[in-house]
């Protein structure tokens, strides 16, 4: 018998959701966000709402992006301030 009729990997859940660079990049910013608002009381938003704020930040710099947030002493505040500026 074949050995790929009877693979239990198949079957199993992919860890990452993430089918682009891209995707995979926003996904650490969401947990990341997500865990912060979940510990301030608040409802997680979904990855396409901060896929949307970050529309404006090429795929190559989310890597850099992300590192400057956590290099800050608080993450949330930073991204917050970068992504959605307060209109004047």
């Amino acid at each position: 018998m074949d050995k790929s009729l009877f693979d239990i990997e198949r079957y199993q859940k992919p860890k990452s959701g993430a089918t682009s660079a891209r995707s995979a990049a926003i996904e650490l910013f969401v947990k990341r966000l997500n865990d912060s608002r979940k510990a301030g009381g608040y409802k997680p938003l979904g990855a396409s709402f901060y896929a949307s704020k970050m529309s404006h930040i090429a795929t190559d710099e989310l890597h850099f992006h992300y590192k400057q947030c956590e290099q800050s002493k608080n993450f949330s505040s930073l991204w917050w301030y970068m992504n959605c500026p307060k209109k004047k």
